[in-house]
């Protein structure tokens, strides 16, 4: 009997000791942060090289990540993340083990996407060992606030914020459309000169600060120096759950009937801007570049021109290399299944599955999101209806249903007859070849289907530019054409 109980004992013990093993992390902060309860997410970055300060995990910049939603977290407070309540990548945290150095950062900004928001809280970087046979209690103490990001008006960049009225609706709060408006020196000359306008919509990341803080947005779109002067709007796009490009949707709103009937009508009001389509122009880069293309097809006669440099998918039967409307499609793996790749690189593995996880670790508001809030139906939650399993990667097909209303391709075809006349000569879109993100291959579809439909478009494929296709050549053939376009020629 005795012998019994001593097994017993033991295997008490066992068990008591795998629960007693593994990291976990409590986090805490003061009244100097916050006098008030916080509501958001708490993500934790981690590297194995403590001489890192990790940052924001990315495709090209990779740190172990954690993530945990919270509500009414109140100063003085734990608020504790192990593997039993957290969103993990690249390690869970029972398989800590060696010394590691780490940020924390706590978003509570509700209305955006991004990280850098003023408001949102961070820790300093600490350094921390961990033993994966033992618990480890890891103290962050959450002490900093995120301040500086404003937008700071000049003579020449304006911001231009418009309260909605559509947007306010929908969202049953205050929503506003904002830009930065963007002058040629001559505009203060001759208050008589109404110039042509161009509204450029940015690549993931990009707001409509940015134009205020550095001139890398103004040199890339060839703001100066390129052809006769214009005034550009330099356009957000940035909300909860991503990127809305400018396109109504179940998600986001009526994002494109705000900008035309609501947006466009006060900026004329504001700004010497010529009113007509012949001067109204489009450009735009990647996520920006589809809502270019997408507000041209939409709106063929309002506006003049598009330009766009290495847009997101056209065509989804082409969507990143993958078909989504075929039988079983998957967005993780090839039929053979192997892990298909996000990215286009010779050095950087990074599959679409592991896009996927990273950013469920970092919540919401993630590429792959951005897509469903534009292009899917809300669930039952009303969060956007997810078209992939987030295990699998298998493609829902109920849900893909909904994404045809938002290919862009299909789009044409099934409005042919009426985009014909108006839409030939309208669109210019720019790629490369060996683009990072596949998305050479959607074009190329897109093309074909403009082609069938004897649409004339200025469709080009460079050669190993990767994303950016951004240069001097391309620069000077865009304002030439708005030039063109804008004096009748």
């Amino acid at each position: 009997m005795r012998r019994y109980k001593v097994i017993f004992l033991l295997c008490l013990a066992g068990i008591s000791n795998l629960f007693s093993q593994g990291t976990k992390f409590n986090l805490t902060y003061t009244n100097k942060v916050s006098s008030e309860p916080l509501t958001g997410r708490a993500i934790l970055f981690l590297s194995k090289d403590t001489l890192t300060d990790p940052d924001i995990t990315n495709p090209y910049q990779l740190f172990i990540t954690f993530g945990k939603n919270f509500t009414n977290w109140k100063s003085g407070e734990e608020l504790v993340l192990n593997d039993n309540n957290s969103n993990s990548f690249l390690s869970t945290m029972n398989k800590l083990n060696g010394y590691y150095s780490l940020r924390a950062v706590v978003d509570i900004d509700s209305t955006s996407c991004l990280f850098y928001n003023n408001g949102n809280l961070y820790s300093d970087k600490i350094i921390f060992h961990s033993d994966s046979n033992k618990l480890n209690i890891i103290d962050v103490r959450v002490k900093n606030v995120l301040s500086g990001i404003d937008f700071k008006e000049t003579k020449y960049i304006k911001l231009l914020k418009l309260k909605s009225d559509l947007l306010s609706d929908f969202y049953k709060t205050q929503t506003f459309i904002e830009a930065a408006v963007i002058l040629p020196d001559s505009y203060y000359n001759d208050t008589s000169r109404y110039y042509p306008v161009v509204f450029v919509f940015p690549g993931w990341g990009a707001t409509f600060i940015e134009p205020a803080q550095s001139d890398f947005q103004q040199n890339r779109y060839g703001m100066k120096g390129y052809g006769g002067d214009k005034i550009f709007i330099f356009l957000n796009q940035d909300c909860r759950y991503g990127y809305h490009v400018f396109a109504n949707s179940d998600n986001n709103g009526p994002r494109a009937t705000a900008f035309i009937t609501e947006f466009i009508p006060y900026l004329e009001k504001m700004y010497r801007v010529a009113k007509k389509p012949n001067s109204r122009f489009l450009i735009g880069q990647s996520s920006g570049a589809w809502a270019s293309i997408w507000l041209q097809v939409n709106y063929p006669d309002m506006f003049g021109m598009t330009w766009a440099g290495s847009p997101d998918p056209l065509d989804f039967r082409d969507f990143i290399g993958h078909n989504l409307y075929k039988e079983n499609a998957n967005l993780f793996y090839t039929t053979e299944g192997k892990l298909t790749p996000a990215i286009l690189s010779n050095d950087n593995v990074f599959t679409n599955k592991m896009w996927s996880d990273m950013e469920t670790a970092l919540g919401e508001g993630g590429q792959y999101q951005s897509f469903e809030a534009v292009f899917e139906r809300r669930d039952k939650n009303n969060k956007p209806e997810q078209v992939f399993d987030r295990h699998t990667g298998k493609i829902y097909p109920g849900a893909i249903e909904h994404w045809k209303n938002y290919d862009i391709s299909l789009f044409v075809r099934n409005h042919a007859g009426e985009l014909k006349n108006n839409l030939g000569g309208k669109l210019n879109i720019v790629v490369s070849d060996n683009d990072d993100f596949y998305l050479d291959g959607s074009v190329r579809l897109f093309k074909e289907t403009l082609d069938s439909l004897g649409i004339k478009a200025n469709i080009r494929f460079l050669k190993n530019d990767g994303h950016d296709t951004w240069t001097d050549e391309i620069r000077t053939e865009m304002h030439r054409k708005m030039d063109e376009i804008f004096s009748g020629k």
